[in-house]
């Protein structure tokens, strides 16, 4: 499942899994999409996407009762629920911001989207707005009508779209495309009786309130932005705060790489903690059959003792560490707090 869960994230950017975290199921994974709904261990090698991830077959749970909490969490967190507890995880990597337009707003716009870690498009019906000179830190510049977005810009789960091209109707049209796909941010600039107006239209032709709903429009924070670089800024901080508002635990590439290429191992993931701990729920380890151990669940004495542990770990299993100074029992590290431990063998 793992494996599976990484090739998924390399196409994606985003992909939403849960697991059991005791009782006779401990350790039973599964991936939500909106498309498939919930996706099953042993469901992992059939034909439901272009994935040809290997699955271990194995009787797998029934998510029927736990599908709908699991759709509506958002971020990495623990689920309780009357079977017992679940940790649902938000694997993420590789945003993509999409700029819609390469007018003026939309030159500064790039550049403050590289800064932020994305890998930026930019995409225009204009082929003198595309230069070079215009974008030099955009990753793509895509020339085409909007009415071939679809086309020319596949979907993308960690997608941030910036809608800024310089009329309604190219307004309109990138956003019926637009909510026909995943995306964490959709902005679209306009004034007010612009967007009044394209809501309405898009109402009309059958889109509910509750997707255009999710429409940042007007684009921006309020800051009172005039110049084309004031209102790149009030874009760029939104997309923060979207971005930030909900907790997905940091994706470590070097595990990923482990898993792709098919080696074995124990995964370590914290899934509680309390007091200053360093490292948040959902962050993880693995060390490798041969000893080759990448990621981190927080340094020090909590990884050490977790190592020694791994060794042992023959099934899914939870480990407490107290990382305290009060006593001999505890693990002397001067941050103090707890974490558990969630071991798997994959």
């Amino acid at each position: 499942m793992y494996r599976t869960i990484y090739e998924l994230l390399e196409q994606t950017g985003r992909v939403k899994s849960a697991v059991i975290l005791s009782g006779a199921r401990a350790g039973c994974r599964c991936i939500y999409t909106e498309e498939n709904g919930i996706w099953t261990e042993s469901e992992c090698g059939k034909n439901r996407t272009q994935v040809s991830g290997s699955a271990k077959e194995q009787a797998d749970a029934d998510w029927s009762p736990y599908e709908e909490l699991i759709r509506q969490t958002e971020e990495t967190r623990i689920l309780r629920t009357e079977g017992g507890e679940i940790l649902v995880e938000i694997f993420q990597k590789n945003p993509r911001m999409i700029i819609l337009g390469g007018g003026h707003v939309s030159c500064p716009t790039a550049h403050l989207g590289k800064m932020l870690g994305f890998q930026v498009t930019v995409m225009d019906d204009r082929e003198e707005f595309l230069t070079q000179e215009r974008f030099p830190d955009a990753d793509e510049r895509i020339l085409g009508t909007f009415e071939e977005l679809s086309d020319k810009i596949p979907p993308y789960g960690n997608a941030y779209y910036i809608v800024v091209t310089r009329g309604h109707a190219g307004d309109s049209l990138c956003a019926r495309q637009i909510l026909r796909r995943p995306y964490v941010y959709f902005g679209m600039i306009g004034s007010r009786t612009k967007v009044r107006l394209t809501r309405e239209k898009l109402l009309e032709e059958g889109f509910t309130k509750e997707q255009l709903d999710t429409i940042h429009a007007p684009i921006g924070l309020p800051i009172g932005g005039q110049l084309p670089e004031e209102i790149a800024i009030s874009i760029a901080a939104e997309i923060v705060q979207v971005k930030n508002r909900r907790y997905a635990a940091f994706s470590d590439d070097k595990i990923g790489k482990e898993v792709l290429s098919g080696k074995h191992g124990i995964m370590m993931t914290i899934i509680k903690k309390t007091g200053s701990s360093p490292r948040g729920i959902g962050s993880k380890m693995f060390l490798g059959e041969n000893g080759s151990l990448y990621g981190s669940i927080g340094g020090g004495s909590v990884e050490y003792e977790a190592m020694k542990h791994a060794v042992t770990v023959t099934s899914s299993e939870i480990q407490a560490y107290n990382l305290s100074i009060n006593d001999d029992r505890n693990l002397g590290m001067i941050c103090g707090g707890n974490v558990e431990v969630f071991f798997e063998r994959i």
